[in-house]
This record gives C-alpha cells, structure tokens and sequence, in this order.
C-alpha cells in the first residue's frame, strides 16, 4: 500500500474517532481544529521511515502521547476531567471501529493467517473503513441522546420533596420521580403522582379513609355515598391505570395547594397535578412515600435552561 494512501486512510479514521468522541462527550470544536487534530496524527506516519520515530511510536508512551496530543489540539479541554473523558471515548471508539470492520472482513470471507502461531490479517479495503464508520457514527447519533436523556433523568429522580395542602391541612412528603409514571388525569389531562395511603391518610377527609383503609379494593357504593356527605365530589376523581398484573381505578383528587423542591430548588407546575393514593408498598424500605410523573423532570429541565 502507498504511503500516501496509509496517511489519508489514517488521517480519515482519526477524524471519524475525534468526531464521535466529542459528540458523545458533548464537546464543540470548529471544522478546521477537527481536521487539523486528524492531520496531526497521519502526519506523525511518517516517523515511521526513521527506526527512533517508528520504536517512539510503537511504544506504549507514544500510543498514550499521540491520542492526547491530537485531543488537545482538536478540542483544547478547559479542564483535565473533560481531556481524560475524550481520551476515553477515542479509545472506545477505536476499538468498536476494529471490531466492526473485522465483522465486515469475516462476513467477506477474507483469508486468516495463523501460520507460525502469528494471527495475520489482510489489509481491509476502503469500502470496510468506510462503511464501518457510517455504521458507527449512526449508532453514536441515535443511541446518544437517549442514553443522555437516561443519565439525566438518573440524577434528577432523587431527593423531591413535596408539601401538599388539603382541607385546610398541610404536609411535607419525601418523593422520587418515576420516570415511567406518565398518568393523566382523563378530564383535565394534568399529570398524576401516586402516593402511599399510610402517608396520606391524615390529609384526607374522614369519609374518605373511612372507605380506603379497608383494602386495595375500592368498595363503589361506599365512595359514592363518602363524596356525597363530605361535599368535595367535584374534587376528587378515579383515574385508571394499567400495571402488569391488572386494570384498575385510583381515587385521586387535586390538593388546594402544591409545592415541590429539589435540593432547595422549587420546582413550578403550572397548571398544577393529581395526586392519586395506592395502598401499595413503593419499596421495602419506604424510602420514599410519593411517585411524582414524568412532567416534573421536564418542568425542572425547563427552568434549568
């Protein structure tokens, strides 16, 4: 193969690997830094005509040295966690490149060598690289901002803390936000959290817990009668729900006033929500005594920008 062809291949796949590394770490860089940073990287092939320049880049300090050198010309990492991440995903990136374009050699059915007990391989063509990287930067593309989506949801689920007024009564509830819970009220179409009755119970009128302390069944003719004596029928609603188990109804009712905070950060839905009440156990350790909806997260998304 020319030397020629050797550095533009190379300098093409340093670009490809430069560019997925920063997409997934989120790192902006001009065109021309991104090129330049390739360039840097097939240049330096041409050590490889000088016995030291060849032994240097061989070397497991010149494979270390090389990569971050072309990272710092290419995206000049402000801090050196930013640097190491990049380092990582060019890395990464290589490694599932090779294990892509050997697939496409296997599939090809190109001849292995394993004579001498050496394993040799031949050159693979442009059509492989080419290909492998269009299959690599697609994956990068679509799976990348839904495992952004997932880490950020990760980090915002916890320590909620919610302060829920009724009938005059008011009470702070410890929360996590459930990032499945996507309940809607079916009038009004407002999100619907879910909270443990034991939790609950001393929010509600007493007709009401008089007909949800006796069992996850609700006993139809005795709400009925419950929201016609306590007066706040309008209040209070059934919203469905589907679980793997069963379809069923939760009485719900939307509180006179919500407040929620995350870490000292008050949280505003606008429109307000539900607040439905389950008699089942969250976790053994009830660790938390309320499921906020989806909603809330893309609230707090909202007033983080």
């Amino acid at each position: 193969m020319y030397l020629d062809l050797v550095i533009t291949l190379n300098v093409a796949v340093n670009f490809l690997l430069l560019k997925l590394a920063g997409q997934v770490a989120r790192q902006k860089t001009t065109l021309l830094r991104l090129f330049t940073g390739s360039a840097l990287g097939g240049i330096l092939l041409l050590f490889f005509l000088l016995p030291a320049g060849a032994s240097l880049l061989m070397s497991w300090p010149g494979k270390l040295l090389l990569p971050i050198a072309m990272i710092v010309l290419t995206f000049r990492p402000r801090r050196w966690m930013d640097g190491f991440l990049l380092l990582l995903l060019f890395y990464l990136g290589s490694f599932i490149l090779a294990g892509i374009v050997f697939s496409f050699l296997l599939w090809s059915n190109y001849s292995l060598d394993f004579s001498r007990n050496i394993y040799f391989l031949h050159s693979p063509s442009f059509f492989h690289l080419f290909g492998a990287g269009i299959l690599l930067l697609t994956f990068v593309r679509w799976v990348s901002p839904l495992l952004e989506e997932k880490v950020k949801y990760r980090f915002l689920t916890k320590n909620f803390q919610v302060e829920v007024g009724l009938s005059g009564k008011k009470k702070k509830f410890s929360a996590f936000l459930d990032t499945g819970n996507m309940l809607k009220e079916p009038f009004s179409g407002l999100p619907v959290a879910v909270a443990s009755y034991p939790a609950m119970a001393e929010l509600l009128p007493p007709e009401i817990r008089a007909v949800l302390e006796d069992g996850s069944q609700i006993k139809w003719c005795g709400l009925e009668k419950a929201l016609s004596s306590c007066g706040t029928d309008l209040m209070f609603r059934l919203v469905p729900y589907h679980s793997l188990n069963h379809d069923d109804y939760m009485v719900a009712f939307r509180p006179e006033e919500i407040r929620i905070w995350q870490k000292g950060r008050e949280i505003s839905l606008q429109e307000g929500m539900f607040i439905a009440i389950t008699q089942q156990k969250f976790s053994y350790e009830e660790e938390y005594e309320m499921l906020l909806p989806l909603e809330v997260c893309r609230c707090s998304g909202e007033e983080g920008r």
